[in-house]
């Protein structure tokens, strides 16, 4: 009798983390959706609802590449989008195991997701370094990085400066 009392305890246990771990995932994706929805939206992205889709993320982050991490006009930034979706959509397919599946999305997110960061850090060694970061945080960053792009976005909309910067003292 004692031996089932442990496995009902550990039973419990496991699910009360499975759903903790359910719970902060749908958290993390209604934040980084809701961030990369004000951001497409400031930044006049092609369907910024895609901002709540799974691999409608990809599309709007392969759009961020034009002008931030390929030379502007290059690509076109819907085909870009549509690239990265795919791709993301293929490596997810490709997956063999449910650890594998969600490294595969973890990373092309973050590959994704470089132009965003580019675009926030205007320099592509320090968005590569965020990619990583955000690789490692299994997609935590982003909604960090997201968050201060949106910020940043909002400030230079009000036109909000700060008082700190060189370019604002030499004015």
């Amino acid at each position: 009798m004692e031996l089932f009392g442990l496995f009902a305890g550990l039973a419990i246990i496991g699910i009360l983390l499975v759903l903790f771990l359910f719970l902060l995932g749908i958290v993390k994706w209604l934040l980084q959706g809701y961030f990369l929805y004000r951001i497409a939206e400031k930044k006049n992205l092609d369907i910024p609802l895609l901002a709540f889709v799974p691999f409608g993320t990809f599309y709007l982050g392969g759009q961020m590449f034009d002008g931030h991490v390929l030379d502007r006009g290059k690509f076109e930034p819907k085909t870009l989008g549509i690239v990265f979706a795919i791709a993301g959509i293929v490596l997810y397919i490709m997956g063999l195991s449910i650890g594998d599946i969600a490294v595969s999305y973890v990373l092309i997110e973050s590959i994704a997701f470089l132009g965003v960061f580019a675009a926030y850090t205007k320099n592509i060694g320090t968005a590569a370094l965020l990619a990583l970061l955000n690789f490692v945080t299994a997609g935590i960053a982003a909604i960090v990085i997201l968050f201060l792009y949106n910020r940043k976005l909002e400030e230079e909309a009000f036109g909000i400066v700060d008082e700190d910067d060189e370019e604002y003292r030499s004015v």
